[in-house]
């Protein structure tokens, strides 16, 4: 069982996830906001990250991936979006990220992207975040 970290300000999207990941077995923790997300990555059980792209608190785009990057220090990283872009494509394939989903998504293809993402390497992050946890 894994402990999978969900990043969202939608409510329904949160819940969404958190059921589908209790399903699989595995333990689902929450965050609101950037930010709440950034400090729950702290923790060092958390073993994947699911996060939004676009956040009411979090800065650009850039600024934004580079932190969440950082603070997962090498974790599973998947974004969710309801604007995916190119961008966004090529972090995928460089493998600065390990996969992100357009909204809305299916059932079966979270699950299979959770094995996956759980069942390879993670990437390696650029630059560790520093002794107090930031870019």
């Amino acid at each position: 069982m894994a402990k999978i970290l969900i990043i969202d300000d939608d409510p329904s999207v949160r819940d969404y996830l958190v059921a589908v990941i209790s399903r699989k077995g595995h333990e689902p923790v929450q965050a609101a906001t950037g930010q709440a997300g950034l400090a729950q990555l702290d923790d060092p059980t958390v073993q994947a990250v699911v996060a939004d792209v676009f956040l009411p608190d979090s800065p650009t785009l850039a600024e934004w991936m580079a932190q969440l990057k950082a603070h997962a220090a090498g974790r599973p990283l998947i974004l969710i979006t309801g604007e995916p872009s190119e961008e966004l494509a090529r972090q995928v394939q460089r493998g600065e990220i390990t996969a992100f989903l357009s909204k809305p998504f299916e059932l079966a293809f979270i699950h299979k992207l959770l094995e996956r993402a759980l069942a390879e390497p993670a990437p390696r992050p650029a630059h560790p975040p520093n002794a107090k946890g930031s870019p």
